[in-house]
């Protein structure tokens, strides 16, 4: 593994991004990411609300995942657990990190710890940002340069990834930034040299002192209608290439 993308991989948002459905971006549906969310429920012990045809409602809380099958926790009633039958449809509700994961499943079978259901298709989970981020690839590439307002420090560093309405960066760290900083002027580098005139608001902050980086998560401020054209049409050609991939 290269040091850039140990870089990368030690600076990732803690959001998960996953991949979502083009018609719907409430929708995680690649299933190496719903198998991912599922894992991520198990291991935090989320507890979830299983709902039946008849809307009564039980708590429960998914022990296993497969690529195939999710096992849920036996019901704590024995009404509830008599209504279970082979293929019934379960909606599943549940909260990680305050943000919703709402699938259905089919039941397939009652064992001794619980019920052997279908792996979801999908699972609905709105996006806390008002735009859905995408990853960039090769992401040294993707250049930033910049300073906290009134400060003559230069900061330098890599746009990792990037959306309609802003970007996290990977900056050297021997600069202190905090959330709230106005960090202006600033130039992004993209596609082919490409240079962005703009200024960003830091969001989020997140150092890793074993690499050297600290990752900003910001939002667009003052962004011309120029620049902010130029950057829908980075994005709009960037996913179409990886489309073609």
């Amino acid at each position: 593994m290269s040091i850039l993308t140990q870089i990368k991989k030690a600076l990732s948002s803690d959001d998960v991004k996953p991949a979502v459905d083009s018609d719907n971006p409430n929708f995680i549906t690649q299933a190496s990411q719903v198998k991912r969310m599922l894992n991520l429920m198990v291991e935090s012990r989320v507890q979830v609300s299983v709902i039946f045809d008849d809307k009564s409602e039980y708590t429960s809380r998914i022990l296993s995942v497969t690529n195939s099958d999710i096992i849920l926790d036996q019901f704590n009633t024995r009404e509830a657990h008599n209504k279970v039958l082979p293929s019934m449809a379960l909606q599943v509700h549940a909260k990680y990190k305050a943000v919703p994961f709402n699938f259905t499943v089919t039941t397939k079978t009652a064992q001794a710890n619980g019920y052997c259901c279908s792996f979801p298709d999908k699972i609905y989970h709105p996006q806390k940002r008002s735009f859905f981020r995408i990853s960039l690839d090769n992401f040294e590439k993707y250049k930033f340069t910049g300073a906290v307002q009134y400060s003559e420090n230069t900061l330098t560093g890599f746009i990792l990834d990037i959306s309609y309405g802003g970007l996290s960066l990977a900056i050297h760290s021997s600069i202190y930034i905090k959330k709230g900083d106005l960090l202006s002027p600033c130039r992004l580098e993209l596609k082919n040299g490409h240079l962005i005139q703009l200024d960003l608001i830091a969001c989020s902050v997140k150092s890793i002192p074993q690499n050297g980086y600290t990752r900003v998560g910001c939002e667009f401020l003052n962004l011309s209608p120029k620049e902010n054209k130029n950057i829908r049409t980075f994005i709009t050609e960037y996913q179409r290439q990886n489309a073609k991939k």
